[in-house]
């Protein structure tokens, strides 16, 4: 898609955006953030607070829009209501027509799951350690248990290949440990130079063998 074509569409969303909030009784800006910062993917839906009217929910942000807009609230009070991964449910009341955006400030319900596939063990640890979450057990695929508290160097750039609680989820803590798959640390077989053996007795050749951590096997002797 080229740069044009791009900015044909995003200017055709903005004109139909704008018609949006142009259509209605009323409308009711919302502003939800966290720390001073705009949070993208909240629910934010107004619902009357008498009568038999429907509720409505508010305009996902896109592009710069920065505030939650719910078009179509009619004059009167009206409970919103704004929920968002990671944050606590919060809701106010609200009597249209506003003077000025309702604002709300989240606060979070615990730490959301880092989503760890592909990262190496090692990695994947630190990213934990960092967001204060506990690692309860890490298997190979084997199912072998890993230590977690000194990771041997066989696993540290293995990748992880499963998590428990999956990535995204919402969790406490203090309360909540994770579980890790780790691939299967390969280890590789001591490759051997074969020295010739050709002349030597068999006395000679179990001692060269032996040398090299080989052993002598079917032995076939030729006239």
């Amino acid at each position: 898609m080229t740069a044009q074509a791009w900015n044909t569409i995003v200017s055709g969303v903005s004109d139909l955006y704008d018609a949006v909030l142009a259509f209605g009784h009323g409308v009711l800006d919302v502003s939800v953030r966290f720390n001073g910062d705009p949070v993208s993917d909240a629910q934010v839906v107004a619902v009357p607070a008498t009568g038999d009217l429907t509720p409505i929910e508010a305009v996902q942000l896109y592009g710069t829009v920065t505030t939650y807009t719910v078009v179509g609230v009619t004059a009167g009070q009206w409970h919103v209501f704004v929920s968002a991964p990671g944050f606590q449910s919060q809701s106010q009341d609200v009597t249209i027509p506003a003077s000025g955006p309702l604002v709300f400030n989240l606060v979070s319900a615990g730490v959301v799951v880092p989503d760890l596939f592909g990262v190496t063990a090692q990695d994947a640890l630190t990213q934990l350690s960092a967001l204060n979450l506990n690692v309860d057990v890490i298997l190979d695929v084997l199912g072998h248990e890993v230590p977690k508290t000194s990771l041997p160097p066989q696993y540290q750039n293995q990748p992880i290949l499963d998590q428990l609680p999956p990535a995204g989820t919402v969790v406490d803590p203090t309360a909540q440990r994770l579980r890790l798959v780790v691939a299967t640390a390969l280890e590789q077989a001591p490759v051997v130079t074969m020295p010739s053996l050709v002349g030597l007795s068999y006395d000679e050749v179990a001692s060269v063998l032996d040398g090299l951590g080989l052993k002598v096997g079917k032995t076939t002797v030729q006239n």
